[in-house]
């Protein structure tokens, strides 16, 4: 009876190590604010479809949107090529809309940042 107790108690302690120690790396900051994320919405013969992917994760949201001006700028010889064009980018430099395959199909792709436990693939009510 004294090892059965005594195995239920060392199960207890393990379990309880084990949730501080996820609960610490949130707490201490070592789990990132801001997630960039990718948002591809893409039109053809009249209906949009919309994907969502995280990229990359940062401490600050200005490293997060510097990013994902990075990311943009370097995307922009891959949209201007094999019958892709690009139509628009806008002004904050994270987001550009392209044509593939003449103008029956358009990308809306957006970087975006979010506060790290946020998902906007999640619906909500």
């Amino acid at each position: 009876m004294m090892r059965r107790e005594l195995v239920w108690l060392v199960v207890v302690i393990v379990s309880l190590f084990g949730l501080a120690y996820l609960f610490s790396s949130q707490l201490n900051g070592t789990a990132s604010s801001w997630i960039l994320w990718e948002k591809n919405m893409t039109t053809k013969d009249g209906a949009t479809t919309t994907t969502w992917e995280p990229l990359d994760g940062s401490d600050r949201l200005s490293d997060c949107h510097q990013s994902g001006r990075e990311i943009v700028q370097s995307a922009l010889d891959f949209m201007n090529s094999g019958g892709r064009k690009v139509l628009a980018v806008r002004p904050d430099g994270r987001s550009a809309v392209y044509s593939e395959g003449g103008a029956q199909e358009t990308v809306d792709y957006r970087l975006l940042c979010f506060p790290g436990p946020f998902d906007p693939r999640v619906s909500r009510p």
